[in-house]
């Protein structure tokens, strides 16, 4: 599987081989890589060498290591997208606003890929969060359901990247502004409007027209788009 490689940019090398080994199916989310010992030798290099490589690989995500059981291809990538979309916002001077504008887009072609996907079982799950939001008085408490009905909504869009990086960035405005869903939810003006957009999306959802569940989320987005103008 793997293969000798030159004592130059071992770990650019050693990646390079896992995407390889990926690509050609070889390696899948949740796979043990091989030993420290069997990696040296199937390398050629030192197991100092691939000790640092693996240091390395995990501190990207890539791997997780697990004391006592071995290497493994990452299966959550979410938190691996999170820490260098966050360190990218910062490097760049990044606005709050270039965020929102991010998920946006995510949130909007999310629900509109969701309609397509949509069953049954997917549309019941989403209806009893949107129920809970608006039985709920605990405002901690609707938040946590508020983030759970926009991650089902990502996830039943089929889309890998979109559901990743959607969760990265909600992740990123959430570390920026603390409590920030629990906040909009407590805005006496918009908490009701929200609740009313949260159950016009999921009708939407259920019509299989595409472009109605993304007019929804758009409207939705419109709100939060208007409460972190607020906070400039």
């Amino acid at each position: 599987m793997f293969k000798e490689i030159p004592h130059t940019k071992i770990y650019l090398q050693i990646l390079e081989q896992i995407k390889d080994n990926i690509i050609q199916g070889n390696l899948r989310s949740g796979d043990r890589l091989p030993s420290e010992r069997q990696w040296a030798e199937q390398l050629g290099v030192s197991r100092a060498t691939i000790r640092e490589s693996i240091r390395a690989l995990e501190m990207i995500g890539l791997v997780k290591c697990q004391q006592g059981e071995g290497n493994f291809i990452a299966e959550d990538f979410e938190e691996t997208l999170t820490q260098p979309l966050t360190i990218m916002f910062w490097l760049s001077n990044g606005k709050l606003n270039e965020v929102q504008e991010l998920r946006r887009a995510l949130e909007t072609e999310a629900a509109k890929l969701a309609t397509k996907h949509m069953t049954p079982e997917r549309y019941e799950s989403l209806e009893k969060i949107c129920t809970a939001i608006e039985t709920e008085t605990d405002e901690a408490v609707r938040a946590t359901l508020d983030k759970r009905f926009h991650y089902e909504i990502a996830t039943a869009s089929e889309n890998i990247m979109i559901k990743n990086v959607l969760a990265s960035s909600a992740s990123l405005i959430e570390g920026l502004i603390k409590d920030i869903r629990v906040a909009i939810l407590m805005d006496p003006e918009r908490s009701p409007i929200i609740d009313r957009q949260h159950r016009n999306i999921l009708i939407a959802l259920g019509t299989g027209e595409p472009n109605k569940a993304a007019m929804a989320m758009a409207q939705h987005m419109d709100l939060i788009d208007d409460f972190v103008s607020d906070l400039k």
